[in-house]
């Protein structure tokens, strides 16, 4: 095998894992918040709106990476139960922006803790320096993905360049076997 497949194999095995791991780690995040009547797409609409304020429909599929039909179902839901509210804009009627109303509030706030904790115990497999890699990596990829978002991931990264040239360099090491990470024990919650 030349050494160019050997690196599509690569990047497909790669992919595959990276597309199963989003997969099953999704769905264990989705179990988390289904017993408070959400979605994990929902919780995200919730999230976001507690954190940015009120969003245009458009703006909120674009954070999420939704498409406009799966967004509009996701508000649909979350307006029936009363969690969120659309307003079109004062002139501009086909703008529509979408607002997070107290009683989303309430329910994002008890479903938080149960999807933080789900999420903690899926990286909890991994230690704190591949943790950290793992990020970086995804930065990367979001970056080439969706570079009208490469400003805003910037502002999240601290020193990620160093790390980045180092990871640039990885593409030749794969055969290599890596030192696996010593695990630091958290402190546990008082």
């Amino acid at each position: 095998m030349s050494k160019g497949e050997k690196k599509r194999r690569r990047a497909l095995d790669a992919y595959s894992m990276l597309q199963r791991a989003a997969s099953m780690a999704s769905a264990q995040v989705e179990q988390a918040v289904h017993p408070f009547g959400l979605s994990a797409s929902q919780f995200g609409v919730l999230e976001t709106l507690e954190l940015r304020g009120p969003v245009h429909q458009q703006e909120l599929a674009v954070a999420l990476g939704r498409s406009k039909a799966q967004m509009t179902a996701i508000i649909d839901a979350l307006e029936a139960r009363g969690w969120a509210r659309r307003e079109r804009h004062a002139t501009d009627r086909r703008f529509i922006s979408v607002y997070l109303t107290d009683d989303g509030r309430e329910v994002l706030v008890s479903t938080a803790p149960a999807r933080s904790d789900a999420i903690v115990a899926i990286m909890a497999e991994l230690s704190g320096e591949q943790r950290a890699r793992l990020a970086r990596l995804c930065r990367r990829l979001l970056r080439v993905l969706d570079p009208d978002q490469a400003n805003e991931l910037a502002d999240d990264v601290t020193d990620d360049a160093t790390v980045d040239v180092h990871d640039e360099h990885d593409d030749d090491s794969d055969d290599a076997l890596e030192t696996p990470a010593v695990e630091t024990p958290l402190p546990s919650p008082t």
